[in-house]
C-alpha cells in the first residue's frame, strides 16, 4: 500500500464515520430513540495544536459508519 492509497482509506474511513453518526442522528429523530446516537464516552477525546482544537464524540452509529465503509473500501480493494 502507497502513500496515496492510504491517504485515500484514512479519507473513506473517516467520512464513513461522519455519514454513521448523521445518519445516525436522523433514524434515532425519526425513530424517537436515543440508541444510535447516545454518546460512548463522558467527554470527548480532542486534539490540540496550538490555534486548532478538534473533539471527536464516538456513538454506536459512527463506528457502523466506520466499520462498514471500511469493509467496502478494502473489499474493493
Amino acid at each position: 500500500m502507497n502513500k496515496a492509497q492510504a491517504g485515500n482509506l484514512l479519507l473513506v474511513l473517516f467520512l464513513g464515520l461522519m455519514a454513521g453518526a448523521v445518519a445516525g442522528v436522523v433514524i434515532d429523530r425519526l425513530l424517537g430513540t436515543v440508541f444510535l446516537s447516545k454518546f460512548l464516552f463522558e467527554s470527548p477525546v480532542n486534539f490540540e495544536l496550538y490555534i486548532i482544537k478538534v473533539e471527536i464524540q464516538l456513538t454506536p452509529a459512527s463506528l457502523i459508519g466506520l466499520v462498514a465503509s471500511g469493509y467496502l473500501a478494502l473489499k474493493k480493494g
